[in-house]
């Protein structure tokens, strides 16, 4: 058993607590960055979910980026937690996604970055 376990073992009441502690630390960052980089009214943000592999492509393309690994038992619901707090729809496929193809993916981060153009 890991520690993330040990530390949830039965006990959802610290695991919901810790994921609304980790989705509104991740939306303050996300508020931050968006301030500090000249965000406009018309700029959002694009939320991913990721692989590590891929947060590394993404930090070499994308600025600002900003990523929150979590263990993926809740990094699904931290994900829809995040889109509905940038008041953003979850698509047909993240709505179909389950925590298993999250395990078998290797996905374990969310990865949000600005949707302008890439950089070069």
């Amino acid at each position: 058993m890991n520690k993330y376990q040990q530390a949830f073992a039965g006990d959802t009441d610290a695991q919901r607590h810790y994921l609304t502690n980790q989705v509104n630390l991740f939306l303050f960052d996300l508020k931050n960055e968006a301030a500090e980089h000249g965000f406009r009214n018309e700029d959002s943000w694009t939320l991913q979910l990721a692989t590590e592999e891929q947060i590394i492509g993404l930090k070499r393309h994308r600025h600002p980026m900003i990523s929150l690994k979590l263990h993926p038992d809740i990094l699904l619901s931290a994900f829809r937690a995040v889109k509905i707090g940038l008041q953003q729809p979850l698509s047909k496929q993240e709505l179909g996604l389950t925590v298993s193809d999250i395990g078998r993916e290797g996905i374990s981060v969310i990865a949000a970055y600005s949707s302008r153009e890439p950089r070069g």
